[in-house]
């Protein structure tokens, strides 16, 4: 006789669906464009449905280099990038997070994909909300993709955000698609 496997605590639902994760803790990283304030109104409208708390982070970026060359010198700047941001984000939260949702601010310096998946791995997130800005082609080759990098360095799930409507200047190519029903054979 088989034993019943018990459901994962993170994966176990408050409704007994073992299929569905409970969620209660979602963190969403903000770098105060448009897009990531859209990806923080969701995330406060989820916490809110499942009475979950919010850690809502923002990354100061810092790269200085192999070397480390001018560390030492820009630190009194990262400091006030630092307390700038903070400042912000509080800003952020009483005008787009309920006052009934539990929220913590973060303000971390140092590469942001790195950053955000170290704040959800101490927060012990069960999902991590975050925006994308639509960047394609060269300059997504140059400019880097922070979410495709979060995605893989997560601890848990990612859920991605596009941005608002697309730019008109852009026009977006339809490939050709070719659709088609599969038949399944009948058991006679």
């Amino acid at each position: 006789m088989r034993k019943k496997k018990k459901p994962d605590s993170k994966i176990a639902s408050s409704r007994g669906n073992p299929s569905f994760p409970t969620i209660r803790r979602v963190l969403v990283p903000v770098d105060f464009s448009d897009s990531s304030l859209s990806a923080l109104r969701y995330a406060a409208g989820l916490a809110l449905k499942f009475h979950a708390s919010l850690t809502v982070v923002h990354v100061v970026p810092a790269d200085y280099g192999w070397l480390g060359i001018g560390q030492e010198a820009s630190r009194g700047y990262d400091e006030v990038l630092r307390s700038q941001a903070a400042d912000r984000l509080r800003a952020l939260a009483e005008s787009h997070i309920p006052q009934n949702v539990s929220a913590n601010l973060e303000v971390r310096l140092g590469r942001p994909a790195e950053e955000i998946a170290a704040a959800a791995a101490e927060s012990n997130s069960d999902l991590i909300l975050l925006s994308t800005h639509g960047h394609t082609g060269l300059d997504r080759y140059l400019v880097g993709s922070v979410a495709d990098r979060v995605a893989r360095l997560a601890p848990c799930p990612v859920f991605l955000m596009r941005p608002g409507k697309p730019s008109p200047s852009r026009k977006r190519v339809q490939p050709p698609v070719l659709r088609f029903k599969h038949k399944t054979k009948q058991s006679g």
